[in-house]
């Protein structure tokens, strides 16, 4: 969070481009900026035009913060604070200093091992790269850029790696439930392929909103935010059943995965809108081998 104060008072002095200081509301911050630390000293002030980036510092933040600032390279630190910017403004999200943790420490690592010789293996999911587009992208973009900067040449597939630490972040997710939730939409993807007997477009609009649409139904229920109320639907349901039975028996086998999974049975609400997705997906397959009978 970016402090609002125009001026700030030292109160230590981490190195030479980090301090702590306090706001004219009394709140402890990290501030982050060029030579910030240079020649300065407890009790002096600081100008918000000096300042890069400041993070509210919380107590319990406090140790962890300043031992990891103190080990990590400000370049790298720099160049993060670039990268999540970037993040911040394609993806409209913020993002606390957590991220800038973690990306930091991850890339310093990767850096190091680079440096050493060591290719590291790829352990983050592949699905990134198809349901979390903008986060790749982005991905991509960090890497050319830490390559550029460094003078190094992290592997492509590091884009995938940064774009986990992001979706982590912007979701307010652990790692783990990241993991999970690709790997459960991987599983109903496979199932709608499966019952469509096709492979589904992923650059159609289609597809991108039934990605979305996955992703925010399976956080409800990953974090057991379930909805009471959506079971008064069942005579609508019912209706769009015997217009779309095939996509209806996809909707069958999708809901009884997910209850196996998760133990949550779909409520009517829940089908009617998995329906409606996967019979526009359908409806895009039947244009094409259409066309495609036509050529």
């Amino acid at each position: 969070m970016d402090a609002k104060s125009h001026m700030y008072s030292v109160i230590r002095i981490v190195n030479n481009n980090i301090v702590v200081a306090v706001d004219s509301n009394g709140r402890e911050i990290i501030a982050i900026g060029k030579g910030l630390g240079f020649k300065k000293e407890k009790g002096d002030f600081l100008r918000e035009s000096e300042i890069m980036k400041s993070y509210i510092l919380l107590d319990k933040q406090r140790n962890d913060f300043l031992n990891f600032f103190d080990e990590v390279p400000f370049e790298i630190v720099e160049v993060c604070e670039e990268i999540i910017e970037y993040a911040s403004k394609k993806l409209n999200k913020k993002f606390n200093v957590n991220l800038l943790l973690s990306l930091s420490d991850h890339i310093h690592f990767s850096i190091q091992q680079y440096q050493k010789g060591f290719n590291l293996p790829n352990l983050v999911n592949e699905e990134v790269k198809r349901f979390y587009k903008d986060e790749y992208e982005i991905g991509l973009y960090a890497v050319s850029l830490i390559n550029q900067k460094f003078q190094v040449d992290l592997a492509k597939e590091e884009s995938t790696s940064i774009a986990f630490h992001l979706i982590s972040a912007s979701e307010n997710n652990t790692n783990n439930e990241v993991r999970e939730l690709m790997q459960t939409v991987k599983s109903i993807i496979d199932i709608v392929e499966k019952n469509l007997n096709s492979k589904l477009d992923e650059e159609s609009l289609a597809y991108s909103r039934f990605i979305i649409h996955l992703k925010f139904f399976l956080k409800k229920i990953i974090k057991k935010q379930h909805d009471d109320e959506g079971n008064s639907l069942g005579l609508f349901f019912d209706q769009l059943k015997t217009q779309y039975l095939d996509v209806a028996k996809c909707v069958g086998d999708i809901k009884e995965f997910i209850l196996k999974k998760y133990g949550y049975i779909c409520t009517d609400q829940d089908c009617i809108y998995l329906l409606i997705h996967i019979v526009r997906l359908s409806e895009l397959i039947k244009e094409k081998r259409e066309n495609y009978g036509k050529n």
